[in-house]
């Protein structure tokens, strides 16, 4: 696994906020508001009118439709909870993904917010798949708010949990979760999930590999979470080194109780799909107690 050499600083000056004015969208506003305020950004507040389909031969009007958006928007971003941040709306029409990765090259995105729970039919925000779908293609950090996600305290982050499975993609993520876990003075857990080891035979077959037990997989794998770690980092706190085994989503989320935030590099899509399984990382946008930082390959080609 590559060397990392975490960011003195994160760039966290325009923020992107998806929204269809649903519950889902309203519970995952405050944390891109809370990042808002910490980092001195600005916020674009932006609704994608889908393309819709033939209703009974008839075209939906999607004029009105984009007027009541447009109403919609006004009213959700005077609210008070805007007060002091720095604010653009938008209304798009397209498929999500697209219209996304377009604002993102056109207005310097540094991070996505959006939530993996909404409404079915043409409100729907951003369903599991649609996510992923944006989270694995982003050229910018994306954070997902699941419908388990716990309120941040007092808007800060204090438990950030970094998932790694020593790919290369993986790598991704820890720039990120070293420069949060500095900003906010956060605790770090470095987690990694192995599958469980195998039974020693008594007699094993001439030539064949030897088998760690857990604890030699313990040792080994804590040294290679440690060597992760930049010798020139400004942690507060010394990170925690964690080997857990068994599946792997479910390990993370375990791990994730109590935690604020779980941070994790993802692979491309290897192609384009509708719906793109669930992974790892799938279950974790639409299962974790936190929010979930994802941060593609993509980001850094």
């Amino acid at each position: 696994m590559p060397l990392v050499t975490a960011p003195t600083r994160i760039k966290l000056q325009n923020i992107l906020f998806a929204t269809d004015f649903s519950h889902s969208a309203q519970s995952a506003l405050p944390y891109a508001l809370d990042l808002a305020r910490a980092y001195n950004a600005g916020v674009f507040s932006v609704n994608v009118i889908p393309h819709m389909p033939f209703v009974e031969a008839a075209e939906p009007d999607i004029e009105q439709i984009r007027l009541s958006a447009k109403q919609r928007m006004t009213d959700w971003s005077g609210s008070e909870s805007f007060r002091g941040v720095r604010h653009t709306e938008k209304i798009e029409q397209g498929e999500i993904p697209e219209v996304l990765s377009m604002l993102v090259r056109e207005n310097d995105i540094d991070l996505v917010v959006i939530a993996t729970g909404g409404r079915k039919g043409f409100e729907k925000l951003l369903m599991g798949s649609v996510a992923e779908e944006v989270f694995r293609n982003a050229e910018c950090p994306v954070l997902t708010i699941g419908p388990h996600a716990m309120p941040w305290k007092d808007g800060c982050l204090r438990h950030i949990v970094y998932a790694t499975d020593f790919g290369p993609e993986s790598v991704h993520g820890l720039p990120y979760a070293i420069a949060f876990a500095e900003a906010n003075r956060a605790f770090l857990t470095m987690l990694h999930v192995a599958p469980e080891p195998g039974v020693v035979l008594p007699e094993p077959e001439p030539g064949a590999l030897p088998v760690l037990d857990r604890e030699e997989v313990v040792a080994t794998t804590v040294k290679q979470l440690r060597a992760l770690i930049p010798e020139a980092n400004e942690l507060w706190h010394e990170p925690e080194y964690s080997v857990r085994f068994g599946p792997a989503a479910e390990m993370i989320l375990k791990s994730a109780h109590g935690a604020d935030m779980i941070v994790l590099g993802v692979k491309r899509p290897t192609a384009f799909t509708k719906h793109l399984g669930a992974g790892v990382a799938y279950t974790l946008a639409c299962q974790a107690p936190c929010p979930v930082l994802s941060v593609s390959a993509r980001y850094y080609t």
